[in-house]
C-alpha cells in the first residue's frame, strides 16, 4: 500500500471483552506509516479503561493517534506518536495531546518490520499516556473541545 493511501482516516469501532485492563467500546482515527490501518483498534484494545470508555462514549467521541517513523539514510531512525480525543467523524487534530518520541541515532540500518515494530510501540505508548492521565485525574480529564465559533 502507498503512503498517500495509507494517509487516509480511518475510523473503527471494536467491542472487546470486559476482560483483564481491557474496555467496552470506543471508537479510534488513526494514521501511521507502517503496518494495516484497519488493525489500529485491535493493537491499543488492551490500553483503553473502562473510565475512558465510560466518559468518552464510542458513538460521540474517538481515540485520535497518528504517528511516523522516518529513518535516517545513515542509519538509524526517529518515530513519534501522537494521541487524543476528538468528535467522532471530526477528522481534527486534538488540542489536549499525549505524544512519545523514540530516536535511534546509531548507524545500523533497520527493516522494515523493525521500524514497524518501533512505530507500534511509540503509538502505543502515546495511547498508554493518555489512559494514564484518564485514570489519574478525577474526571479523566484528557479532551479539550474546540470553540464552536
Amino acid at each position: 500500500m502507498n503512503w498517500k493511501k495509507q494517509s487516509m482516516w480511518v475510523g473503527a469501532a471494536l467491542l472487546v471483552a470486559a476482560a483483564g485492563a481491557q474496555a467496552g467500546e470506543f471508537a479510534v482515527s488513526c494514521q501511521y506509516k507502517n503496518d494495516n490501518l484497519q488493525k489500529c483498534a485491535s493493537v491499543v484494545s488492551d490500553l483503553v479503561t473502562d473510565k475512558f470508555v465510560a466518559k468518552f462514549p464510542a458513538n460521540r467521541f474517538q481515540i485520535f493517534i497518528y504517528s511516523n517513523i522516518m529513518d535516517f539514510s545513515n542509519g538509524g531512525y526517529s518515530a513519534y506518536a501522537v494521541a487524543g480525543v476528538i468528535p467522532k467523524g471530526s477528522g481534527q487534530f486534538p488540542i489536549r495531546r499525549f505524544a512519545n518520541t523514540s530516536i535511534n541515532g546509531s548507524d545500523k540500518r533497520f527493516s522494515a518490520v523493525d521500524l514497524a515494530n518501533t512505530e507500534l510501540e511509540v503509538y502505543r505508548a502515546a495511547v498508554k499516556a493518555l489512559m494514564d492521565q484518564c485514570e489519574i485525574s478525577p474526571t479523566c480529564d484528557v479532551y479539550v473541545p474546540r470553540d464552536s465559533k
